[in-house]
């Protein structure tokens, strides 16, 4: 996200002709909400996403088996 940023401040700069306290406020404004819609779209994800696979370690785990072998 950050590299996204360093690459659009100079265009709003250029743009806007922000001083550096504007340039602050809208760059730290683009990170809060970046913060607030990377919760919500988690939020909408598991309210409305696919239902959860249960995990089995006894499925995917290979050490008993691996330990069968060795024992033997």
């Amino acid at each position: 996200m950050t590299v996204s940023i360093s690459g659009a401040i100079d265009f709003l700069q250029d743009k806007y002709a922000l001083s550096p306290a504007l340039q602050g406020l809208v760059i730290s404004s683009i990170m809060i909400g970046g913060v607030i819609g990377a919760g919500f779209s988690g939020f909408l994800s598991d309210k409305y996403g696919p239902p959860p696979k249960h995990w089995s370690p006894r499925r995917s785990s290979t050490r008993p088996r691996l330990l069968r072998l060795l024992a033997n």
